[in-house]
């Protein structure tokens, strides 16, 4: 019988990872073991994920979670990926097998706005914090919600499987509706367009009523390429001001009342 309170680490993998998420794992693993040993109780399935197998991969990985029996619990964490030791605990703290049986931490995705007339591209930072509803192309669709309270706990209608903990009883439930297919990509009917394999795992759970959720103050870093021009330098330069302006105001005295 799998436990209850222990925690399968899954990931997917090439030839090499990012050293973030090798020194985010180190401290994961030190951090458990002095604490609830969730990890080490669960263990690890790593799947190795070639050119194109990525949903290939990642539902072996279920099967694989799925079969061994050891846990209730699968958190999966992108090997690009770095986050705080403690974590696989918070997300289990704030989880809920019926109430939260899936919830992730504030991620962020790259996305690329427009060419910066060098052959790179500029970028905006965006939180995988989505709703499916009407774009501004007045088609159906993932939509970014650019605003979120910090800190909190916040339902969503999909987010990344980058780092996010998921419990048993939802993929058994996606296997008893569709089959073993719980990142096989679905298409967007208004678009024509393939959905991503964790955006499509979302869409099925959704469909389930299985509610998503993001804990917004589990914070993580995403590594990623960028381009960076004068634009960018000007940018922060500006940031940096902005910073320095309410820090003196935070630090001057408050004056006295008569």
């Amino acid at each position: 019988m799998a436990d209850p309170s222990a925690v399968v680490a899954a990931y997917v993998h090439s030839n090499s990872v990012h050293y973030s998420w090798h020194h985010s794992v180190v401290q994961l693993m030190a951090y458990d073991a002095m604490a609830n040993q969730r990890v080490a109780r669960g263990g690890w399935v790593a799947m190795r994920c070639g050119t194109g197998s990525l949903v290939q991969a990642r539902n072996e990985a279920i099967e694989a979670f799925l079969r061994d029996d050891k846990a209730d619990w699968l958190f999966w964490v992108d090997t690009d990926m770095g986050f705080e030791p403690d974590t696989v605990d918070r997300l289990f703290e704030a989880a809920d097998p019926v109430e939260r049986p899936i919830i992730g931490g504030l991620c962020f995705s790259q996305r690329e706005d427009e060419q910066d007339g060098f052959g790179g591209h500029r970028f905006t930072v965006a939180p995988t914090v989505y709703d499916w509803a009407r774009t501004e192309d007045d088609q159906m669709g993932w939509v970014c919600r650019w605003d979120f309270q910090p800190d909190t706990l916040t339902r969503v209608g999909g987010t990344g499987s980058a780092c996010i903990l998921i419990h048993r009883s939802v993929f058994e439930k996606i296997e008893a509706e569709h089959g073993r297919v719980w990142y096989d990509r679905v298409q967007n009917t208004t678009t024509g367009q393939l959905i991503s394999e964790d955006l499509s795992f979302c869409l099925r759970a959704g469909a389930l009523k299985l509610p998503i959720w993001i804990h917004t103050g589990v914070l993580t870093t995403h590594a990623k390429m960028i381009w960076m021009g004068l634009d960018d330098y000007l940018a922060q330069r500006a940031l940096n001001n902005l910073r320095e302006v309410v820090t003196s105001a935070q630090a001057e005295p408050a004056e006295a009342t008569p």
